[in-house]
Formats: C-alpha cells, sequence, structure tokens
C-alpha cells in the first residue's frame, strides 16, 4: 500500500501504515454526489512543464537583476519554490509572493506590475514551447478514475487556477471525459481569486449543479487543500505522487483527509 494516514497528529511516513484503509476511503467517495478533480499534476503531467518554466524564467531574472543579497540570487528551486508559491495559485499571486520572499519586491514601486507581467509572459512563451515540443503529457491513473465514478453516475468537474487548463484539455482530446471545466480564464471572467481562496472550487460545483457539502475534491497542491477546507467541501483528498513523507505531512497539515501516492487507490472496485 502506498499511501500516508494521519494517526492524530503523528504522520505515518511508510508506506504499511493503515489506521484508515484505501477501501474505506474510496467509499467515502463513493457517497458524494460529485468530484472535482485537478488538472495540472493530476490529468496531465503539466506541474513539472510549469516547473520548469518558472525556474527557467526566475533563474534569468534573478542572475541579471543586479540583486546583491545571497538569498535573492539562490536559484529557484522547481520542487520546493514551485510547490510553495505557485501550484495552485493564479501566476501573478504566486511571482509576488516568490518575489516578496527574496526581499526584492516592492508592491509601491511603479515599475512592479511590469515586472510582474514580463516575468508572466515569459514564463508562459517557455511553458508553450515545451508544449509543442513534447505534447501534454496525461496520467492514465486520473482517466482510469474518471470513467469508474462516471459508470456509478458521479459528475466530475476538472480544476485548474491556470487559464491553459482547459486548453491542455482541449490539445490532450480530453474535455468530453468530463462534465465541467473551470480554469483560470473562469477566474478572471468572475473576477475571483485563485487558491487558497475556494471561489473556483465552489463555480465547479455550480456548474455541476450540486453543493461543496456534497462534493469531493482531489487535488496535489496544498493551496487547493486549503480552499477545499475553506469551502466546506465534505471530503478532500491530497496526491503524493513524489511519495515523500514532507509533502504527505504538508498536505495533511492544511487539510487533507486522506493522501495518495496514485489516483489508482481511490478508484472504486468491483
Amino acid at each position: 500500500m502506498s499511501t500516508y494516514q494521519r494517526e492524530g497528529t503523528t504522520y505515518a511516513g511508510t508506506r504499511e501504515s493503515a489506521s484508515v484503509s484505501p477501501a474505506l476511503e474510496r467509499s467515502r467517495l463513493l457517497q458524494c454526489r460529485a468530484l472535482l478533480l485537478g488538472i495540472d499534476g493530476l490529468v496531465t503531467d503539466t506541474a513539472r512543464l510549469h516547473a520548469g518554466a518558472w525556474k527557467r524564467t526566475l533563474d534569468a531574472y534573478l542572475r541579471d537583476s543586479g540583486h546583491v543579497h545571497r538569498m535573492s540570487v539562490r536559484p529557484f528551486d522547481p520542487e520546493t519554490d514551485f510547490r510553495r508559491f505557485f501550484q495552485g495559485r493564479a501566476r501573478l499571486d504566486g511571482l509576488r509572493a516568490f518575489l516578496t520572499s527574496r526581499g526584492i519586491y516592492d508592491p509601491g514601486h511603479p515599475d512592479s506590475p511590469d515586472l510582474l507581467r514580463t516575468l508572466a509572459s515569459d514564463e508562459d512563451r517557455f511553458f508553450d514551447e515545451q508544449v509543442c515540443r513534447h505534447g501534454v503529457p496525461v496520467w492514465p491513473d486520473s482517466l482510469d478514475l474518471v470513467a469508474a465514478v462516471h459508470a456509478r453516475a458521479l459528475p466530475v468537474a476538472a480544476v485548474s487556477a491556470s487559464r491553459h487548463g482547459r486548453r491542455l484539455l482541449e490539445a490532450a482530446d480530453l474535455t468530453s471525459r468530463f462534465d465541467a471545466i473551470v480554469d483560470g480564464c473562469d477566474r478572471a471572467r468572475l473576477r475571483v481569486p485563485a487558491g487558497p481562496d475556494p471561489a473556483l472550487l465552489i463555480e465547479g460545483t455550480r456548474q455541476l449543479r450540486t453543493a461543496p457539502e456534497h462534493s469531493a475534491v482531489i487535488v496535489a497542491a496544498p493551496a487547493w487543500i486549503t480552499a477545499a477546507r475553506r469551502g466546506g467541501f465534505t471530503l478532500t483528498f491530497g496526491v503524493n505522487r513524489e511519495g515523500r513523507t514532507e509533502i504527505a505531512v504538508e498536505l495533511y497539515e492544511h487539510g487533507a483527509a486522506h493522501v495518495a501516492c496514485s489516483l489508482a487507490e481511490l478508484v472504486p472496485r468491483g
């Protein structure tokens, strides 16, 4: 078994821990009326591409911007920095948080908005280059999960803070697999924030004609876990594809009821 279970305030980091069985979690999932599934890192393997694009963008900026503080010029970490500042967040919010953490962002400076837009544009270009070169990688276990819950009459919404979300699903020919798709374009249209705010998740339930208290959420980003908790969703799963104990702990600390290393663990059986 490849899960990490919450045991009071202690998090078991071995794959043999089993205070709550995956079978019970699958049963709880089927008691819900709808499922919201994160796109980045769960349906598509694009979180890795975004992390690489941000590293290319921000390392170049940190090298060339003339900052002298050692903390400022430390290279962007595509694992910890991406997960902490960007995953599940709106891109400009993530940029602002990252630059602030390095002590090199002044919200009162007149050039600050232009800086954010320029860096975001660079990341967008680098990301598009990778997608054009390699296509959109898809996680097969996500498609198995969607098919299994559909077979049990649960509608599924795909959710992303990125404005690329729907376009990536279209490129992978996956839009027909979902009953609703909510992404950064909806966020801009509705003028609502991304995670850790629950607005986009709630929009997903609205499109599925249900409510958070009847819906399950499966996501990889701590910001989305927080959003689901704040939105009153009945069940929230975190996914830790890397199988790293510190990631499992972080997901639990943000409010995940269960953390799996693969969506295959949550596919209903029988």
